[in-house]
């Protein structure tokens, strides 16, 4: 109908608009032609094969992913040749039996897969802008997609009740490596709490795909079930090790034991421990900029901790503990010579300082070698766990 002396570049082909009208008239065309075409073909009775009285004909609405349809479901009599049937069984309809629920599985698939990758509103806003799709609210993609959840978690524990045993000492040689990390999310009003953790991991192996999990563990009924899954995917076997890498948070590789049932080696994520560093090296060069009165001894501790990085990356983690018991010392020293005005910084260096021997100390059975680990191309960092919390947390809710 458009004039085609006057087309131009925006009227070429068909418009959003249109396509969106189209597509929701030709399914509500197609979906009552094939309910009806369902009801006369089972309208049959099974007895004498002749077709049953109608009763009477209803309507029930159905969502699809082109638009609302309304659909006729005509029940029918029980036939003649059973007289003796219950009333129970007098009117039954078969569409009703293939309408099994308010929604069709493919717009159910796309609410969850948009619900899991964006906001519940901007999915529903994405579905009403590009499609014909049934009206479509955040709280109706949040079920979706909260549905589909159960599904996938019911799989992992069918998956995960599988025991498979296999030859551990093959399995040595590449270990599966599970790569934990955390993220705080702001819950709901209403809730007992004002934020709850969410652990997202990866699992990889050399040869396989890698392979994201989520849980929060105050929630999850059986949060070790995921990570046995996961783990299961990559062709884990029973009994054979695992290499955890986490932030120093004592649970989680207590989580990767609890899944795994065999032992674990734990490995101090490099990134967390160098960050550590990092905040003791800006309280020293802090003191520079004071214009201190005597800098020997600054000197003196910036020396010592310009070492600490290099022996955490060699693997030398007790010099580096008897080191910052040095820079300890040294600091006072820094402020009995320069004066009052630089116990507040002296103080900060003090606690980061012990903060830091702390977590070495807590942490002892996971520090390594981390140069030599990272020269032969094995991560040292849950730097990949934490891309996988900023795709599936941070992006997701939109920061």
């Amino acid at each position: 109908s458009r004039p085609v002396a006057e087309c131009s570049l925006a009227n070429l082909g068909l418009a959003l608009a249109e396509a969106k009208a189209l597509l929701a008239k030709l399914q509500g065309i197609l979906v009552p032609s094939q309910a009806a075409e369902y009801a006369a073909c089972h309208c049959i009775c099974p007895h004498c094969r002749m077709p049953q009285p109608l009763k009477e004909r209803r309507t029930r609405r159905v969502q699809t992913l082109f638009g609302t349809v309304e659909v006729e479901t005509p029940r029918f009599r029980v036939c003649r040749c059973r007289p003796m049937a219950p009333i129970a069984a007098a009117v039954p309809s078969p569409v009703c039996a293939l309408l099994t629920a308010r929604g069709t599985p493919e717009l159910a698939r796309v609410q969850a897969e948009l619900g899991a990758r964006t906001s519940f509103r901007e999915a529903a806003r994405i579905l009403e802008t590009l499609l014909p799709a049934s009206p479509t609210s955040h709280e109706s993609v949040r079920t979706r997609a909260h549905a589909a959840a159960l599904q996938l978690e019911a799989a992992d524990r069918q998956t995960a009740a599988v025991v498979v045993v296999g030859d551990t000492t093959a399995a040595d040689a590449s270990r599966p490596i599970v790569m934990l990390d955390g993220a705080y999310v702001r819950a709901v009003p209403g809730q007992q709490v004002r934020n709850f953790e969410v652990i997202c991991g990866k699992v990889e192996r050399e040869g396989h795909g890698s392979r994201r999990f989520g849980l929060v563990r105050s929630v999850a009924e059986q949060p070790h079930v995921l990570l046995r899954a996961a783990l299961l995917d990559q062709d884990w076997r029973e009994g054979s090790p695992v290499v955890a890498i986490s932030d120093g948070d004592p649970s989680l590789p207590a989580l990767v034991r609890a899944a795994a049932k065999a032992p674990v080696e734990p490995i101090l994520d490099w990134f967390h421990l160098s960050m550590r560093v990092r905040h003791v090296e800006q309280v020293l060069n802090g003191f520079y900029a004071m214009a201190p009165k005597c800098q020997r001894p600054i000197d003196c501790a910036h020396a010592e901790v310009m070492r600490l990085r290099h022996l955490l990356w060699n693997g030398r983690h007790d010099d580096a503990h008897g080191l910052l018991g040095d820079v300890v010392e040294v600091a006072g020293t820094i402020g009995l010579l320069n004066g009052p005005g630089f116990e507040p910084k002296v103080a900060r260096l003090v606690e980061l300082c012990t903060e830091l021997r702390g977590y070495l100390e807590n942490n002892k059975d996971g520090l390594i070698d981390y140069g030599q680990r990272y020269r032969a191309g094995e991560p040292i960092s849950t730097s990949r766990a934490e891309g996988t919390v900023n795709q599936l947390v941070n992006a997701r809710m939109n920061k």
